[in-house]
């Protein structure tokens, strides 16, 4: 007996010992994956279930950038993305049937939506193909609903269309014909007078409209934070707007309520109040009734860049060839309702692979001034945005505008890049009604319908995101601003508050017909001026690499060429060292400096030949 008291005393003593080291095992193995963003756990402790995104590798989409134009760089990046989506969720697609789980699946990020509990997500972290699990909340991406005021007056032309130079535009005969425009919002009124006949579903001779290719709802489900039923319903098979914030924003684009066969067209119409009439539109809605989440601006941003027909699969029914040309983004994921950065982050790539697809992405700057670093709400924080500011009639910066610099992944850049009309807008309205409006909602429309003018005058520029972006801020009016956001100086241009200056069709068009010149200097290693002369430089097309012109720097080493509009490539070569710069993207009428480093021969790689 004594002996059985001693082992028994031996084992509990040993027990207590290694407690503390088997409490510490526990605790290190239960500790939760760093892959998961809080906002998930938060949500499977408090209802045992989770709307979330599993993240996987994402190929990079330079390569589409040298590609020669918009179908090639359309179709690259949908089968590169399409492939590699495939190719990796297998695995996972595979586990989600055997839960018998419901799920979603994407291309234009690597992705899956899946709602999980604690076991499935347990399950799902064992993928090494798993990068990063946040949640598919909602929050707001627009303002109230507009007010649906009685139709006002019919006037003259909306100063907004007037102060960036479309009717000037028109007058050419430059009108947004041959350009496809495209809006993700809270949806459209497509049979709104000033809007059916340039909806490219529509049919004006028929009257008979086919929303295949032209119109998408990625809304599938009411948001929690609302009651009642959707007054477009759910997956809409046609347009509709549930809202009324996306009908007013197209009107900027593309309305007018007179035949375009109409004598006087578009600027003899009652309500004249889209800056690129001609152009014809296609839409997503992307909210339900205001409110977003991070799978709803993915699904757009990835039909937008290959479309595919209603009930349509899209890994195999996308086309990029109906892909549209440039697109606004009037909405924001504001700070003040929860959604920081981190949480719609992975929206990112989506906005990425439709630039890579060669279509200007138009965001607003949000309604956060006027302090300085205002800029902080996706997606107008994303290098790939063209972020847009919004001025009243006298020119001045909005009060409500966002201003820069922009802080984002570790970097601090000027923001917004350029500006547009955006108090007291006058546009449609659901229910063939018209009102004003105010924001930099409303700023975004401007400059997505002078790009679209831009195109229509030159339709080579089509995809071609950098060029067009570098043609409408060089060619904007430039605005000075005194408030010092980002240490700008009072007459600096561009700045934190005007980026460039006010959108201009006129100058922008105009550029299209005058001489660009690339300047700059030789540099050595360490960045100094290298005073050398007779050192031989060329300048070809990008990408094509044909020969454009050529000569050899002065005494002071530097060099100055007059060339056409376009994306060029610099080169120099001296016995030992060479160099490339680019690509530049030279406007017609202003000046575009490339200085070029001088490097040993050994690091030299030619980009392009003669």
């Amino acid at each position: 007996m004594k002996r059985r008291i001693n082992i028994f005393l031996t084992l509990f003593v040993a027990l207590i010992a290694v407690w503390p080291m088997a409490s510490l095992l526990s605790s290190a193995s239960a500790a939760p994956d760093a892959r998961v963003t809080q906002a998930v756990w938060d949500e499977l402790d408090a209802r045992g279930q989770a709307d979330v995104i599993l993240q996987l590798p994402q190929p990079g989409l330079s390569p589409a950038y040298a590609l020669p134009d918009k179908a090639a760089r359309g179709r690259w990046v949908y089968d590169t993305l399409r492939v590699t989506a495939e190719k990796t969720q297998a695995p996972l697609v595979a586990e989600l049937d055997r839960s018998g789980a419901r799920y979603q699946r994407f291309w234009a990020v690597n992705a899956i939506r899946v709602r999980v509990d604690e076991k499935l997500l347990a399950r799902l972290l064992r993928f090494p193909q798993v990068q990063r699990v946040s949640a598919d909340e909602t929050f707001p991406g627009v303002g109230p609903e507009p007010s649906l005021s009685a139709q006002a007056e019919t006037g003259p032309l909306p100063w907004g269309v007037g102060r960036v130079n479309a009717s000037w535009a028109w007058q050419q005969g430059v009108t947004g014909a041959g350009v496809t425009i495209a809006g993700q919002d809270t949806g459209y009124d497509w049979r709104h007078p000033a809007l059916e006949q340039s909806y490219r579903g529509y049919d004006a001779a028929t009257r008979v409209a086919n929303h295949d290719y032209n119109w998408h709802d990625a809304i599938h489900e009411i948001d929690p934070h609302l009651s009642g039923s959707n007054p477009c319903g759910l997956d809409s098979p046609e347009p509709c707007d549930d809202h009324g914030h996306g009908t007013h924003t197209m009107g900027t684009m593309a309305g007018n309520d007179l035949a375009s066969d109409a004598e006087g067209w578009p600027a003899a119409a009652a309500h004249p109040i889209g800056v690129a009439p001609g152009a014809k539109w296609m839409a997503c809605r992307n909210m339900e009734r205001g409110w977003g989440r991070p799978s709803t601006y993915i699904e757009c941003f990835q039909w937008f860049t290959a479309p595919w027909p209603i009930g349509g699969d899209p890994f195999t029914d996308g086309d990029p060839t109906k892909a549209p040309d440039v697109m606004n983004n009037s909405w924001s994921c504001p700070t003040d309702e929860g959604c920081t950065p981190e949480k719609l982050a992975v929206i990112e790539p989506a906005l990425d692979a439709a630039d890579a697809a060669g279509i200007l992405v138009v965001v607003s700057a949000t309604n956060n001034g006027s302090a300085c670093n205002t800029i902080h709400e996706p997606a107008a924080i994303y290098p790939k945005s063209f972020t847009v500011a919004a001025t009243a009639s006298n020119d001045g910066l909005a009060s409500f505008s966002s201003r820069g610099p922009v802080s984002y992944n570790g970097v601090t850049r000027m923001g917004p890049d350029i500006s547009g009309p955006g108090v007291g807008v006058y546009s449609s309205i659901p229910g063939n009604r018209y009102s004003s409006l105010s924001g930099t909602s409303m700023a975004g429309p401007h400059v997505a319908g002078v790009a679209a003018l831009l195109m229509s005058a030159e339709p080579k520029l089509k995809g071609q995101t950098e060029m067009i972006r570098a043609i409408l801020t060089r060619t904007a009016d430039p605005k000075t601003s005194s408030q010092g956001c980002g240490d700008d100086a009072p007459d600096a241009v561009p700045n934190n508050g005007f980026g460039w200056g006010v959108v201009n069709a006129r100058s922008a068009i105009e550029s299209l017909s005058q001489e660009a010149t690339i300047s700059g200097a030789l540099r050595d290693a360490e960045g100094n001026i290298a005073p050398e002369e007779g050192v031989a430089v060329g300048v070809y097309r990008y990408p094509s690499g044909e020969w454009v012109t050529g000569g050899a720097t002065s005494e002071a080493g530097s060099y100055h060429f007059s060339v056409p509009w376009g994306a060029y490539i610099v080169t120099s070569q001296t016995p030992g060292q060479s160099s490339v710069a680019g690509p530049v993207y030279a406007v017609g009428g202003y000046e575009s400096r490339a200085d070029i480093t001088l490097l040993p021969t050994r690091y030299f790689f030619p980009m392009v030949v003669k």
